[in-house]
């Protein structure tokens, strides 16, 4: 099998150990000292919805986002749930406010430029509200690794970037990691209550997604 990842690294002599160093040290996230008041702000915003929290579209053009609006209603008696106007917006502004590295093409005084870097999840979960703007789940990657840490990208080399990759961050966060564990623990009775009850109405599909979404970070 022919695979342009590989055929990249023999030509420039680059071991799989080296990228993946490279794509994890040169990784921008949030120091874990700065998330504690925006974790703890964020999680006050969903439980009381006295301000606006922001989620990811579902679904081909966002068209089943509805789909976890109701949910979201069930679990959280209130509708102060928006969907991200670019499905990126809102966690691009609180990583560029809380690291100080801007991806804007004009230089400023405030922010220091990058350039290729992308915005990734690192534990997915972007229809919870819990963790779509949870500043320990969101970093600057290098745009070169950006596939591995997805679906764009398979074998060997992407399983094992993604093994340490989310290993470093579980280890680096885990305070956090653990609180969103307990919550979700505390979450599943009434999520399965409602899939259930309603369970006729919904696709297969939505249920699994809505209980991976909803489910305890473990690696």
């Amino acid at each position: 099998m022919l695979d342009g990842y590989k055929v990249f690294m023999e030509r420039f002599n680059i071991t799989n150990n080296e990228m993946i160093d490279f794509g994890i040290n040169e990784t921008i996230f949030i120091p874990k000292d700065t998330v504690l008041d925006e974790w703890k702000m964020l999680k006050e915003r969903v439980v009381a919805g006295n301000t606006k929290i922001f989620v990811r579209g579902y679904g081909r053009d966002a068209k089943g986002t509805q789909l976890y609006m109701d949910l979201y209603r069930e679990l959280f008696g209130h509708d102060n749930f928006i969907k991200d106007p670019t499905n990126n917006a809102e966690p691009t502004k609180l990583l560029k406010a809380l690291t100080g590295y801007s991806r804007q093409e004009k230089p400023t005084i405030k922010y220091k430029q990058i350039r290729n870097y992308q915005v990734s999840h690192i534990f997915g979960r972007t229809k919870n509200p819990f963790s779509f703007t949870a500043p320990w789940n969101i970093v600057y990657i290098p745009k070169i690794m950006d596939p591995f840490t997805g679906h764009e990208s398979k074998g060997e080399l992407t399983n094992a970037f993604q093994k340490k990759f989310l290993e470093k961050f579980y280890l680096y966060y885990q305070d956090y990691i653990e609180e969103f564990n307990e919550l979700m623990y505390e979450l599943k009775p009434e999520l399965t209550r409602y899939l259930l009850k309603n369970g006729d109405t919904f696709t297969d599909k939505f249920k699994e997604d809505a209980i991976q979404q909803f489910s305890p970070i473990v690696i």
